[in-house]
């Protein structure tokens, strides 16, 4: 082999990895969204038990650790509350500001900010992507 053969494979090598690494970066993002998806869906869930059990949701200020520690002796409705798949913290907001009636939760997405398209929310708005 010469050296410009030697110096094409490599650059066959890196285009290939380039196109697949591509690829796999959109996925992994798409997997970030379904898993925020899934946990407000199993957070919101444990909110409506705790709602049975104690007739309303938790106020704002007693927030998600409300579903591991409840009122009382009540038993934990959840083992653990998760952070969201960039390791932040879920927002709950009760009363909702756009669930009337009843909470908000939502995760602010990759970047971090209220707002924009990536939030991740179990209400459906098309400023926000929604759920």
């Amino acid at each position: 082999m010469t050296l410009v053969e030697i110096m094409v494979v490599v650059i066959i090598i890196g285009l290939v990895t380039s196109v697949v690494g591509v690829s796999v970066f959109g996925q992994l993002s798409k997997a970030k969204r379904s898993t925020a998806q899934t946990q407000i869906k199993q957070i919101s869930e444990g909110l409506e038990l705790y709602k049975l059990s104690y007739h309303n949701y938790p106020s704002t200020s007693e927030g998600l650790p409300a579903l591991v520690a409840p009122k009382g002796s009540g038993a934990p409705i959840m083992s653990q509350i998760p952070k969201d798949p960039w390791d932040r913290d879920y927002v709950y907001i009760f009363p909702g500001q756009n669930n009337q009636g009843g909470f908000d939760l939502m995760s602010y997405g990759e970047d971090g900010v209220q707002g924009g398209t990536d939030d991740i929310t179990n209400w459906k708005s098309a400023a926000t992507g929604g759920n």
